[in-house]
């Protein structure tokens, strides 16, 4: 049976890297060329990338050209070099890509690299979905949701909803900003279930397109309704060591009690337990974890927790 995959169209359009190679590629794809459009994208920051990009293939493999109503348009890797690096920014200039739209065409690697995803990738669309997740290192189970796009976001389908704040500077808030429906996906990352979130996320991005108009109507419900959540809260150790998780990762995305210890930090000569992280709502809504033993330093994030807002 055909599906999307074989028909996307891909262009390449090249960016000013380094020295040994001069330019890198830039790939955009595409299926179809009318109707609404929308734009998936993947990859921004770069140790987040493989997951995204994983889901959606996925997508396009499960969903037959008959589905197609409108445009849709993806970028499964938004910032090619820092996917290379495995790192958050590219190496170049280590700027955060997620803070530099629309960019400038003559401005630093990555600047431009924002500037020219704004001019090929965020051209007159009318829906952008960003997947972001935890990457290499940590799980997230939520997303950001603004003004304008509540059903984008609840057809997603993500365990739990954040407010995002009002950042025209990342891409989805200046695609916001010039008219488009957005949601940003915080799902997924490095743990045994990974493959189930990638499900996860193709299903909830089949069903936000056909919310998009872009795919037939989806006849699928979400796992269960988003629970919106509060403030979050980051913890953080007050010093390196060794985190040693108490909760793994089939805890992110759900809601434990007040206390529930979720980790340890211990010091690596002493083999003393020097900080231990609990819970701190009476129900507090786990949205990312570090889901295995780690190395870590003092302020990295282990953490993210909410109070769920039912």
């Amino acid at each position: 049976m055909s599906s999307l995959f074989e028909q996307v169209m891909w262009q390449h359009f090249p960016l000013a890297a380094g020295a040994a190679v001069g330019t890198v590629s830039l790939s955009i794809g595409q299926v179809g060329t009318k109707g609404p459009t929308a734009l998936v994208t993947a990859g921004v920051h770069g140790d987040e990338g493989p997951w995204g990009a994983w889901a959606i293939r996925k997508l396009l493999k499960n969903t037959s050209p008959d589905e197609l109503l409108g445009t849709l348009r993806i970028v499964p890797v938004s910032n090619p070099f820092a996917m290379e690096a495995d790192a958050r920014n590219a190496p170049f200039d280590t700027l955060d890509l997620n803070r530099q739209f629309p960019g400038d065409h003559h401005g630093s690697h990555t600047e431009r690299l924002a500037a020219l995803l704004t001019e090929q990738a965020l051209k007159d669309v009318d829906t952008v979905i960003d997947l972001h997740g935890g990457g290499s290192w940590c799980v997230n189970a939520f997303a950001f949701q603004m003004p304008g796009g509540e059903a984008l976001v609840q057809a997603v389908g993500a365990p739990f909803i954040v407010s995002a704040p009002d950042r025209t500077v990342t891409l989805t808030g200046y695609a916001r900003s010039q008219g488009a429906v957005v949601a940003a996906v915080e799902m997924g990352g490095r743990s045994e279930a990974e493959e189930q979130w990638a499900n996860r996320i193709a299903a909830g991005l089949r069903r936000a397109l056909g919310v998009a108009g872009v795919l037939t109507p989806s006849d699928d419900a979400p796992p269960s309704p988003s629970i919106p959540v509060g403030e979050t809260v980051v913890l953080r150790p007050s010093r390196g060591g060794v985190f040693i998780p108490e909760v793994r990762a089939a805890s992110v995305g759900t809601i434990v009690n007040q206390g529930t210890v979720l980790g340890y930090l211990m010091d690596p000569v002493s083999q003393n337990i020097v900080e231990t992280f609990t819970a701190p709502f009476e129900r507090t809504a786990v949205l990312l974890l570090r889901p295995m033993m780690a190395r870590v330093e003092g302020g990295a994030m282990i953490y993210v927790l909410a109070e769920p807002r039912e």
